[in-house]
Parts: structure tokens; C-alpha cells; sequence
């Protein structure tokens, strides 16, 4: 279904359709930076509380997950994004 990491494929190889009247863009990353950032904050919070860590123990935990969880999910909100617009029918603004 995708190219790349975070390039989509021009249709779907399933049913052929069409992927680049689709215009999700960016739209993805402002929800997953919200979701992931509120996964990561309680997890070091919790991790803190409970263990009691140095400081660099958290700077070589959080940073990779940070970035894992954000390129892991990426494909996924777009895809979502991409459902969404086929769902509802969506497209570009009219007059």
C-alpha cells in the first residue's frame, strides 16, 4: 500500500484506487505529535516515580522511543487520514 516510510503509492495495488486525489499532507502529524507526546510524558513520569533513573538514563530512553513511536505511527494516521477522506468524500475547498 505504501512506497516508503512516509511516501504513499500512487493506487492501491488491491483495488487500484487512485491515491493522489487524496491531499493529506502534514494533516497526520499534529494529532500523532499530541498522541505520542502524552504516551512518552506519562511513561517517563511513571518511570521517574517508580525507579528514580539518572538523568542520562532518560535522555538515551525517551529520545529513540520519541522518534520510533512517531515514524512507527506515521503510516498508520496517514492511512487513517486517507480512509477518512474516502469515507466522508472529502476534497479540496469549493466555491
Amino acid at each position: 500500500m505504501f512506497v516508503g516510510l512516509l511516501k504513499m503509492a500512487p493506487r492501491c495495488s488491491a483495488c487500484g484506487l487512485d491515491y493522489g486525489r487524496f491531499n493529506v499532507g502534514d494533516g497526520a502529524a499534529p494529532f500523532l505529535i499530541f498522541i505520542v507526546a502524552t504516551i512518552v510524558i506519562i511513561a517517563s513520569q511513571v518511570t521517574e516515580a517508580k525507579l528514580a533513573p539518572p538523568w542520562w538514563v532518560h535522555v538515551l530512553l525517551w529520545g529513540p522511543i520519541t522518534l520510533g513511536l512517531s515514524l512507527g505511527l506515521m503510516r498508520l494516521a496517514k492511512g487513517l487520514f486517507v480512509a477518512l477522506e474516502f469515507r466522508n468524500d472529502a476534497g479540496e475547498g469549493q466555491a
